[in-house]
């Protein structure tokens, strides 16, 4: 059985698409505390959190029967770029023994290279022929959905009469997306969810808070990475966009490995240094939201250095930051009173600044 890492709802396609090409494979957990817990006790200690995150998804996907890994990398001054081959010789040498898949990005290998070592992941399949592009667009298709439609809901959240009916929301959607065995069922569960979205009571007059998560690619798709923190912001009443997403992602990815569709560079950061860095400076340069939430594992090399470009453009612009920081500690108080008192802060700035 083959089997990958989590980061956000990725798993939930990934899954469907491997069951209709006719590849057996075991999907781990949802990350919890154990799965840091398991990841960390391979893990060299200054290694940041999303490499202990995968370490822990690994080891339990091994334990259900896993044998195969298809792990995406990066080559590059992010760590992402050795976590393949790092986390196959701690894994080898705790006795998880795997056959690895490195799908390393396009743009430094070649589109070729990276669609054989792709088939070669997919070797085991019993679909054949044409039909296994078929179902590859369409898996794409629907993590854009999904994608959409969950910025979507975290929109609207804003403007509900009970902003917790959009966190219920965005729940069941994902429990409903879970249970399908079929990528038709999970569309059909995508139009489901965009009806009841539609049928939630508004609240005329409402000026929420608008604010901007962006950061470090890994902890701001994982919940479990970043403690909830959209969904503790809708609950708050604010209005939420998150532009990484894993449908920027492969667009990112595919645009990369043809050479086209390069952004230029920032004002603040004009080169690239790895990981996402330079499109984080970007977003927020371009954040036209009242406040900007950035976040990052400790010790993410990429990210250390937009914090300092971010900085800068506090100075210039008066655009208001929050950084965090997340690492294995998981007690949720201290983010918690960080966050409720910028969001009150950005409150009280909006109503001066309206004349309120």
């Amino acid at each position: 059985m083959i089997t990958f890492p989590h980061i956000g709802p990725v798993y939930l396609t990934a899954a469907l698409m491997l069951k209709e090409l006719g590849i057996p494979a075991a999907v781990p957990p949802a990350n919890t505390s154990e799965t840091l817990e398991r990841g960390k006790s391979v893990s060299p200690e200054e290694m940041c959190m999303p490499f202990k995150f995968m370490a822990g998804n690994l080891i339990q996907a091994y334990e259900q029967g896993a044998r195969s890994v298809i792990m995406p990398a990066t080559v590059g001054p992010c760590r992402l770029g050795e976590y393949g081959e790092l986390l196959k010789r701690l894994l080898d040498e705790a006795g998880y023994e795997m056959e690895w898949h490195l799908l390393d990005s396009p743009g430094t290998i070649g589109i070729r290279q990276w669609f054989a070592r792709l088939k070669q992941a997919g070797r085991n399949r019993t679909v054949k022929g044409p039909r296994v592009l078929f179902i590859c667009i369409r898996a794409v298709r629907l993590m854009q959905q999904i994608d959409n439609l969950e910025a979507e809901i975290k929109r609207r959240s804003a403007y509900m009469k009970e902003p917790g009916s959009c966190v219920g929301l965005l729940r069941g959607f994902r429990k409903a997306l879970s249970e399908q065995e079929r990528m038709a069922g999970a569309f059909a569960a995508v139009r489901d969810c965009k009806r009841a979205l539609r049928k939630l009571p508004l609240e005329s007059g409402r000026r929420p808070v608008k604010i901007l998560v962006t950061g470090e690619i890994y902890t701001s798709i994982e919940t479990a990475a970043n403690q909830g923190l959209e969904e503790r912001l809708m609950l708050m009443g604010c209005e939420v966009r998150r532009p990484v997403t894993i449908s920027w992602w492969i667009r990112h990815t595919i645009r990369a490995g043809l050479g086209v569709g390069r952004k230029a560079g920032s004002n603040y950061l004009p080169y690239s240094i790895g990981g996402y860095a330079r499109e984080t400076v970007q977003d927020m340069e371009q954040s036209g939201e009242d406040g900007i939430i950035k976040i990052m594992p400790s010790g993410c090399m990429p990210e250390i250095v937009a914090k300092a470009a971010s900085s800068v453009m506090e100075e210039e612009h008066g655009i208001k930051v929050l950084h965090l920081i997340f690492d294995e500690m998981r007690g949720a108080a201290g983010y918690e009173t960080r966050i409720e008192a910028f969001v009150d802060m950005l409150e009280r700035r909006k109503c001066v600044l309206s004349g309120n």
